[in-house]
């Protein structure tokens, strides 16, 4: 996800239909523009963790899309992803073309298109991206909002008083922006933005520029919770022969 996801979007050959997965607004973009004028309040965030409802086995489908000016129709990768709180998490893409990344244990396992498989550690060189990946991608799946205000800076819109009263908690849309402390980080990823109900249903990666119409778009779709079957458990040995 994230660093990882971006490289294989932007090599994405195929384009979305143009009926669906619309770009963003230039309204919607000046909102997550100004979303990070707002630093999160500890009653919000306190709110918001309780809200989520992320410690289950979780899977289903992602659709990415990376948006470029230079481009007419935006970049599209699809498939579908697997977390489990005690397990890791797995990323399969399945257009334009097979790919499989598995983290688990601050390890990060990728099997690209052809069948080989690469281990990357979190501990193995000084880069603080490889370093910060593993931690940000467990505690975004598992809605560990104390786990992410360590290494970025949160934001969320000011609550307004006119809430419907009616609303019920669980029910309420959010959205929370990251904005990584260390500044290699920051310049790397630009600021994340999250969205969602009692689950994640949207990630919008933009740049830390005036003009955010480069960016990347991840929606979350056919989210289903409960035990993980035999072959979706067996997903996460991916890269244990190669490894002993």
């Amino acid at each position: 996800m994230l660093c990882c996801l971006c490289i294989a979007a932007t090599s994405a050959s195929e384009h979305p239909p143009a009926s669906n997965n619309e770009p963003l607004t230039q309204t919607q973009l000046a909102d997550i523009q100004a979303l990070y004028t707002q630093p999160a309040s500890t009653e919000a965030l306190s709110a918001l963790a309780q809200q989520l409802n992320l410690q289950l086995d979780t899977r289903g489908q992602f659709v990415q899309l990376r948006h470029l000016q230079v481009l007419k129709k935006p970049l599209l990768s699809q498939g579908q992803f697997i977390f489990s709180p005690t397990q890791g998490l797995v990323w399969q893409q399945q257009r334009p073309f097979n790919t499989l990344m598995v983290l688990k244990d601050q390890q990060l396992i990728q099997q690209n298109s052809q069948g080989k498989i690469q281990h990357f550690s979190s501990g193995a060189n000084g880069n603080p991206i490889a370093q910060q990946l593993p931690r940000l991608l467990q505690a975004i799946m598992a809605g560990d909002i104390a786990a992410l205000s360590t290494d970025f800076n949160l934001f969320m819109p000011a609550t307004k008083s006119a809430d419907k009263p009616e609303t019920q908690p669980e029910n309420r849309s959010w959205q929370l922006g990251l904005q990584a402390k260390d500044p290699q980080v920051q310049s790397s990823m630009g600021n994340i933005t999250l969205s969602g109900d009692t689950l994640i249903r949207s990630l919008i990666m933009t740049n830390n520029q005036a003009d955010v119409r480069d960016y990347t778009q991840i929606q979350f779709t056919q989210t289903q919770q409960g035990q993980l079957s035999e072959a979706e458990l067996a997903l996460f040995s991916l890269g244990n022969e190669s490894a002993k």
